[in-house]
């Protein structure tokens, strides 16, 4: 079977990165698709940031 696509392409530095979508994909869609994308992305970012927090240090109760 032939299908036919349309594919978004952006370099960054070394990397290149693409998006495939069907050829009559809707506007609407394919951004609410990349919006899901994103929410993904930032999601995990956010986790990581988390995990790589630096643990505050206990402070000790002084009593006067």
């Amino acid at each position: 079977m032939l299908k036919q696509s349309a594919m978004l392409e952006v370099k960054i530095g070394d990397r290149v990165y693409q998006l495939h979508l069907p050829s009559d994909a809707p506007l609407g869609e394919a951004h609410d698709a990349i919006f899901q994308m994103r929410s993904f992305i930032i999601a995990k970012i956010n986790e990581a940031q988390k995990v790589d927090a630096p643990k505050e240090p206990e402070q000790e109760v002084k009593s006067e």
